[in-house]
């Protein structure tokens, strides 16, 4: 099951640089199809006859179309990602595959992150927060104060250095 990637290609991308993201994408996963005008009723047609395998849709356009361009093409239980096509190829993907990460919860090949919750907000919690995220769960960090710190936020200094606490 992957998703699918869509890149418009127009007379203002460089097609070099479009080639090169397509291929990046596919590296790391992705149904990749390229093709002229994405939001003409030709490519929308092209986007309807190519579903992807799970439900998500990544749209890589000069314009950064939003979703209701293909409102009659998507759909609606799909999530839709819509991205500009600049920087370089490679960072372009690395951050499509992120934000598609961030949002889905879903790491391609792979089953959803599962989800840790973490209660407290205190040195201790952010810091179990922090390694438990760092070991590839999706952790939500619970807190009654309206900040985060705990104890050590309302300490002015501390010992033995005589440092800022915060």
């Amino acid at each position: 099951m992957s998703p699918v990637a869509f890149i418009c290609e127009t007379e203002s991308e460089r097609l070099a640089d479009l080639g090169l993201l397509g291929n990046y994408l596919e590296g790391m996963g992705y149904d990749v199809h390229s093709h002229r005008d994405l939001c003409s009723p030709a490519g929308q047609r092209f986007i309807y006859d190519r579903p992807p395998d799970d439900d998500s849709v990544v749209l890589i356009c000069p314009r950064q179309l939003g979703r209701e361009v293909f409102e009659g093409v998507l759909d609606p239980e799909w999530q839709f990602f819509s991205f500009r096509m600049q920087g370089e190829p490679k960072e372009l993907a690395n951050h499509i595959l992120s934000e598609v990460i961030m949002v889905t919860g879903k790491v391609l090949g792979a089953a959803p992150l599962p989800k840790v919750m973490v209660v407290g907000g205190g040195v201790g919690g952010v810091y179990a927060a922090l390694d438990i995220a760092e070991q590839g769960y999706q952790v939500v960090l619970v807190e009654s104060d309206p900040s985060i710190g705990g104890i050590m936020a309302a300490l002015d200094k501390t010992f033995p250095t005589m440092d800022c606490s915060i």
